[in-house]
């Protein structure tokens, strides 16, 4: 048996040595041998002298497939640490749609427009094979999949997850390899990597494999949305609309203030020379306290 059977063989919480060593059919020493081998590569062990487990709410195999409710989420490899869940999908070939990546932890994550991704243990970081044809607006449909599945925050235009007081809680990130899309998303559950990230267990308790299951169910549900319900539905967890902003994108800066996401997925910004559709951008939003237009956030646009 190697450390990934033996992976496969564990409940959450601490069970005695001895129940582990008969359930996996190893001997007892062998046992411990395989559980710090599996602690070295990153899993979430619980190791005591009385016993070895799971801590709570791993997204190991054995806790996620009784939860997965579609499609989505098979085939999967879960790992310990890895450069990115994103790199290990990529160069999975023979994956088919639907099939999964979770890592414990990144040595290169990344996000957006490259921007490097810090990865400690205990928060969620998945990557899922989409293939070609996709439905259109995938950014704001995954956005609406994860804070529904989170609970909790608020959707900033176009791809991030923010706590209920602006906070970074998460983000999506799609990356394209051919006609497969690699669909990565990262959230803070246990540790926010910078002073201006937060954790979703500040707000709510929840475990990482149900907020996993729930993603991916969620996800699959939306992607058979139409367009105008995935908008109606974005905008109701809308954290950018009415607000100022300053918006640094491939030809520059705009800013102004953001009026409306349009039918293909593009941001209208109102600026004083006119209003700008925006298609990619990295958005910078003002102080929540400086919502310029009331009307906006009600769903009002102007015309």
């Amino acid at each position: 048996m190697d450390a990934g059977d033996f992976l496969l063989s564990l409940r959450e919480g601490l069970e005695p040595w001895e129940e582990v060593a008969g359930r996996a059919r190893v001997p007892l020493e062998q046992a411990r041998l395989l559980a710090q081998s599996l602690r070295d590569l990153g899993y979430p062990l619980l190791l005591a002298e009385q016993g070895v487990g799971l801590a709570p709410g791993s997204p190991a195999p054995q806790l996620l497939f009784p939860r997965l409710r579609g499609r989505f989420g098979r085939p999967y490899r879960y790992l310990g640490v890895v450069s990115s869940t994103q790199d290990v999908l990529r160069v999975w070939h023979e994956a088919p749609e639907g099939a999964l990546v979770v890592a414990e932890r990144q040595t290169h994550g990344r996000g957006r427009l490259g921007r490097p991704w810090l990865s400690p243990p205990g928060n969620l970081y998945s990557s899922l094979l989409l293939v070609d044809p996709v439905p259109d607006l995938l950014p704001l449909r995954a956005g609406v999949a994860l804070v529904q599945a989170a609970g909790h925050g608020r959707l900033k235009w176009p791809n991030d997850l923010l706590s209920p007081d602006g906070r970074k809680l998460g983000g999506i990130l799609i990356e394209r390899a051919g006609h497969r899309l690699l669909l990565g998303i990262g959230v803070n559950l246990e540790q926010a990597p910078l002073p201006t990230a937060a954790a979703l267990g500040e707000f709510c308790r929840i475990r990482r494999v149900d907020l996993l299951a729930d993603f991916l169910y969620l996800l699959e549900a939306w992607l058979n949305e139409p367009s105008s319900a995935v908008l109606e539905a974005w905008q109701e967890y809308d954290q950018t609309l009415g607000r100022k902003v300053c918006v640094h994108t491939p030809r520059g800066v705009v800013e102004g203030v953001a009026e409306t996401i349009l039918p293909d997925g593009a941001l209208l910004v109102r600026t004083r020379q006119g209003r700008t559709r925006v298609h990619v951008g990295d958005v910078v939003l003002s102080p929540v306290q400086d919502i310029v237009d009331p009307q906006i956030r009600q769903g009002k646009p102007h015309s």
